[in-house]
């Protein structure tokens, strides 16, 4: 079956069809395919790429018809210690452990390293999610930093332009402020999300860093929610990123 050529322009991959209707993202959707829990017209499917026609083709994910889901956008106040992962095969806790049991098809805008703290972002919409983590929108995502000594002026200026790690990872200017009252305390806003950005600029600049929480995306503020703890977007946080999101594609 995973052999079929598309028939129709309304024909699209059971993955997208899973991440179009909410389902899954379209990575997650992969995995649930392939471990069988997915049939089209009542045969099981295990390829992801299968064309499927979500109006006339039945489509069931562990029994249950393919239906658009209410679109979800929650908040996470990420502990440290903790994976953003679905699962885990060193046994650590992961952000799902943290979620309501009807949130497991939501799924991470980015990721958050294991030591990392603070605002995640989940969601079934993969447009939004896609929109936010990619590189073209330039969403700023703020950082509290806290490094072990204070920060040369020379070195918060290499930070405030581009960058290039001796990897040749390319990093675009940060904008870095320095609490008056606490010299090992920094803000970092940022506007891509490159695997361990902040922690690799740092240390390549000879700074180590003690702890890193995410304060922001754009609009979105971790504010006071307790660590481990979830909240839906509020209306007007979710209006706020779509017109920004709206702005950078325009």
């Amino acid at each position: 079956m995973s052999g079929k050529k598309r028939l129709g322009t309304n024909q699209i991959t059971l993955a997208r069809a899973l991440s179009k209707f909410g389902v899954v993202s379209r990575k997650q959707a992969g995995e649930v395919i392939r471990r069988g829990s997915v049939s089209v017209n009542a045969r099981k499917v295990l390829s992801p790429d299968q064309w499927v026609d979500p109006k006339s083709d039945k489509v069931t994910v562990d029994g249950k018809p393919l239906r658009q889901q209410k679109l979800v956008y929650l908040v996470l106040n990420k502990p440290p210690g903790v994976v953003t992962t679905r699962s885990d095969e060193l046994g650590r806790k992961t952000v799902y452990d943290l979620l309501p049991d009807d949130s497991r098809w939501l799924f991470p805008v980015g990721r958050l390293d294991k030591d990392t703290s603070g605002l995640l972002l989940l969601t079934n919409d993969s447009r939004f999610g896609d929109k936010i983590t990619s590189p073209l929108t330039k969403v700023p995502k703020m950082y509290a930093v806290a490094i072990d000594k204070r920060l040369r002026p020379d070195d918060r200026k290499l930070m405030e332009s581009t960058f290039t790690l001796r990897d040749e990872t390319l990093l675009r200017p940060a904008v870095v402020s320095v609490d008056k009252r606490n010299p090992l305390a920094l803000n970092m806003t940022i506007t891509e999300g490159k695997n361990r950005q902040i922690r690799r600029l740092c240390e390549e600049l000879g700074y180590e860093v003690r702890s890193l929480c995410r304060l922001s995306i754009g609009p979105i503020r971790l504010g006071n929610l307790a660590e481990g703890e979830a909240r839906p977007l509020t209306e007007k946080e979710l209006s706020l990123i779509k017109s920004l999101l709206s702005l950078h594609s325009a």
